[in-house]
């Protein structure tokens, strides 16, 4: 069957509540965490629905479940309920072998089982994948544009009952980065933070519950960057992997950040100021002063050269097998030596860089 939008998904599990016919397979697959378990859970939730669910459920881990284990659970018959439950996580990491074991539950799946497969990053030219593609309700789901991430800050903070300010999102926002299962989290301790009988989120609260080091470790960075302070660079590399962040985040969280320096540059250019230069570079006018005393630190012929350099260690983490470390000192190397000498010239189209 063909793959499906997220939304085209998401109302069939709705009709299939209803009618009480959900598919019996469904694979989900993609980079953001946090919409592939709210697809999860809405099927458990409505596959399971009036049924004795703690008898009806199971959840493996594709890296240490035993797959002999895991076609018995789809095979067995649903106890007390019309329908059994069971996950597969993190399918990515099985082998060729292993597909070829499951692949007898692709071609002929089970009607009292509801089996999920549940995964990042996929190979579509393997056989065994277009036929779990062909006979699966497939949904890919993709992380969320920049510009789209403050429709999902409210979107999660509704689904936390909480209603926010503009400034608030914005902070937020920028605090919690662009990583949906971040910002919900975040708002999970925004909803502890304001207790009973508080629903609306406003600046004051985003500023003193969510965390600000990993923000304030990205400024750090940038400054030490453009001081040429190689060695307080790779410390401060290593304080925000110490905080959680991949590889490919951090390089994500600075290209983010030089970004704006770009936007701020240019927009001073214009002749832009205060309200109109923050919406100009998309940030908090509650921020932009710090923004602006940074971006005066660098050129934006330099600041361009920058995200050349972010791009192409993006890219090289992606694809190339060097160790993602050596790729993250050749950043800090490359970029601090744009403060040594004249900036090399951008290639056409990438100081955009969108991760």
């Amino acid at each position: 069957m063909p793959q499906l939008e997220s939304q085209q998904f998401y109302n069939k599990v709705e009709k299939a509540l209803e009618t009480q016919e959900f598919a019996p397979l469904y694979f989900f697959f993609g980079e953001e965490p946090y919409l592939l378990q709210q697809a999860v859970n809405y099927v458990k939730v409505c596959a399971l629905h009036g049924g004795a669910a703690d008898f009806n459920f199971s959840s493996f881990y594709a890296a240490d479940a035993d797959l002999s284990s895991v076609r018995d659970e789809v095979e067995t018959l649903p106890m007390m309920s019309t329908r059994r439950v069971v996950i597969l996580r993190e399918v990515q990491d099985l082998t060729d072998k292993e597909w070829e074991l499951l692949e007898p539950l692709f071609q002929s799946p089970v009607e009292s089982s509801v089996f999920i497969l549940v995964g990042s990053k996929i190979d579509k030219r393997k056989r065994v994948m277009k036929l779990l593609i062909e006979q699966a309700q497939t949904v890919e789901f993709k992380r969320p544009f920049e510009n789209q991430i403050s429709g999902w800050v409210r979107h999660i903070c509704k689904g936390h009952g909480l209603e926010i300010s503009d400034e608030a999102v914005q902070l937020l926002h920028r605090l919690a980065g662009n990583h949906l299962t971040e910002i919900e989290s975040e708002v999970r301790k925004l909803v502890d933070f304001l207790g009973d009988g508080r629903t609306q989120v406003e600046l004051e609260d985003v500023a003193q519950c969510v965390s600000q080091k990993r923000e304030e470790s990205v400024f750090e960075l940038t400054e030490m960057i453009a001081r040429t302070d190689r060695v307080n660079s790779l410390i401060q590399l290593v304080r925000l992997m110490d905080q959680g962040q991949s590889e490919m985040g951090i390089v994500a969280l600075v290209a983010r950040h030089f970004r704006i320096l770009l936007l701020i540059k240019q927009g001073e250019a214009l002749g832009l100021a205060g309200q109109k230069l923050a919406h100009h570079a998309q940030v908090s006018p509650y921020f932009l002063g710090d923004y602006v005393k940074q971006a005066r630190s660098w050129t934006a012929k330099k600041l361009e050269s920058a995200l050349v350099v972010l791009a192409e260690t993006d890219k090289a983490l992606k694809s190339s097998p060097v160790s993602a470390h050596i790729w993250l000192e050749n950043l800090i190397y490359r970029t601090c030596a744009l403060h040594q000498g004249p900036a090399s010239e951008p290639k056409s189209g990438q100081a955009s860089l969108r991760l």
